[in-house]
């Protein structure tokens, strides 16, 4: 039940600050639609692929296992596919916001642990986008990062030799 409070302050908090969905504003948020390879600059683990959705969700994934470390109690920890929502800030185009969530789990026990929390505030053109991301760590903020994305396009040498 607390977590589900969580959400619905979330949502109440998101509708109140002008924060609009993509596809239904009419924003020009869409020009995010597609896969990126993004940098998270100051993150434990820099390379991303984020993929925008022009229903205003998002998903976001790393290597399998960057998190874990045998040093540690457990391990470390693992951490899932990451999933979220985006979606133009105040009608401002092309300023886009959004956070997104990955369960994290001990490495060598495979019981839950914190999941990481992401959100980010990003400016986008036709293809690149540069932004800051906020992170926490269940309740906890951590350090956050720059983010430096960059579209993921057909690679035209590749196709010329099919």
């Amino acid at each position: 039940m607390k977590h589900v409070l969580k959400y619905v302050a979330a949502a109440i908090l998101l509708g109140g600050t002008g924060i609009q969905n993509a596809s239904a504003s009419g924003c020009e948020g869409n020009m995010l639609v597609g896969a990126w390879e993004v940098q998270a600059q100051g993150a434990p683990y820099e390379p991303h692929l984020f993929i925008f959705h022009a229903d205003g969700t998002m998903i976001t994934t790393n290597p399998t296992n960057v998190q874990e470390n045998p040093a540690k109690q457990h391990g470390g920890t693992n951490d899932s596919l990451g999933m979220g929502t985006w979606a133009c800030s105040n009608g401002k185009t092309p300023e886009v916001v959004g956070t997104f969530y990955q369960l994290n789990a001990n490495a060598d026990d495979h019981k839950p642990t914190d999941k990481l929390s992401v959100t980010f505030r990003i400016k986008a053109s036709k293809d690149t986008f540069t932004g800051t991301a906020a992170v926490r760590v269940g309740e906890t903020a951590v350090p956050g990062a720059t983010l430096v994305g960059r579209r993921i396009a057909a690679d035209e040498a590749a196709l010329g030799t099919l």
